[in-house]
């Protein structure tokens, strides 16, 4: 199956059992149990589930004990939108001047230097 091939259903539950292999038992909100699994892009991303979670799963219409873990609802922002990004801390603020590179203070090397092949004579 393709992402967008339409023949997925998509539902909501809460993690009712977390079980070996990133694999988790999911209570629907119908009352059914489902066993899931975290799709690639969350186990991508790191995404870590526990026991409560709301989550959003697609299913296949042809087995309806087996589903796939697409998305952590977060519970304090259920649209999902997580507001405006913040610059990181690094980077110069608006009406602040830009930092500059640090000068290298390291010393550096003599050309023609005493090395061990250097003991030539100069006539």
């Amino acid at each position: 199956m393709s992402k967008d091939d339409g023949k997925s259903v998509e539902l909501e539950g809460s993690i009712h059992t977390v079980l070996p292999g990133t694999m988790f038992r999911v209570e629907l909100d119908n009352g059914h149990l489902v066993l899931a699994h975290i799709s690639g892009k969350m186990r991508k991303r790191f995404i870590r589930l526990v026991a409560g979670d709301r989550v959003k799963i697609e299913m296949s219409p042809y087995d309806t004990e087996k589903a796939r873990i697409v998305y952590r609802v977060d519970p304090r922002n259920p649209g999902g939108f997580r507001g405006p990004r913040r610059p990181p801390r690094n980077m110069a603020r608006p009406g602040q001047p830009k930092k500059r590179a640090k000068p290298n203070l390291t010393p550096t090397r003599k050309q023609g230097g005493g090395g061990p092949n250097n003991n030539k004579k100069k006539s």
